[in-house]
């Protein structure tokens, strides 16, 4: 019995079928890897840091820098921040402060397997005095800690602006000093995100070696939630 190979007509499936076949391969597989993904547990930090669930969005805002350059959210995005609030008239907790960051900033650089977003954190100082506090002053004040440190001023409006987002509180104070006053100011340290968003908060007193530790744990949890 004779037979005959079967007829091929030379024509394939139209192509925007087997793209639309790929596609639903591939959303498959997304859906079902992402039924099956379980987040890490939360990291367990040191009683003086507390992460924010969800981050708090910040609106932007518009500051100084102590070279006198625009700073405004966009200076927060793409790596993480360290900021404080505080004064260069301040007699103890400004300056004991920025040297606590100083510390914390050689331990982040010395910490292994940090997320490279991680690896270098920026550090802000933010006045809550800008009626002192010019960029100049700031200038000479802030590098004298640390040279890649920023020194912050604006007008009271920009910096109430700021303040009222972050839940910051400062106060003026009379005083018999010779410089007048003195400024109350809540004293904990504020960590933004890559993304701009309040992420922690670090109050005192500070231990340079928990912080260093707990902002590994925060950013390596972030990277693995993203």
């Amino acid at each position: 019995m004779r037979t005959y190979p079967t007829r091929y007509s030379g024509k394939g499936l139209p192509l925007w079928l087997l793209i639309l076949g790929a596609g639903l391969i591939v959303a498959g597989v997304m859906l079902s890897q992402r039924g099956f993904f379980k987040p890490p547990p939360a990291p367990e930090l040191s009683p003086g840091t507390t992460r924010l669930v969800p981050p708090r969005v910040l609106q932007d805002f518009a500051v100084l820098d102590h070279q006198g350059r625009a700073f405004t959210l966009a200076q927060l995005r793409d790596r993480w921040t360290f900021m404080f609030f505080g004064y260069t008239h301040c007699p103890d907790i400004c300056p004991t402060t920025l040297s606590t960051l100083n510390a914390v900033a050689r331990k982040i650089a010395a910490l292994p397997n940090t997320p490279p977003l991680a690896s270098a954190p920026q550090y802000v100082f933010v006045s809550i005095d800008p009626e002192r506090d010019t960029p100049e002053q700031l200038a000479k004040f802030v590098p004298y800690f640390n040279p890649d440190f920023i020194g912050v001023t604006g007008t009271t409006a920009a910096i109430d602006a700021l303040t009222r987002q972050l839940s910051v509180i400062y106060l003026k104070v009379a005083s018999d000093r010779p410089d007048g006053y003195l400024m109350d100011h809540s004293a904990a340290l504020l960590l933004i995100d890559p993304q701009g968003r309040l992420h922690a908060l670090m109050s005192p007193p500070f231990d340079t070696n928990l912080m260093a530790q707990d902002f590994q744990k925060l950013t390596q949890y972030y990277e693995a939630t993203q």
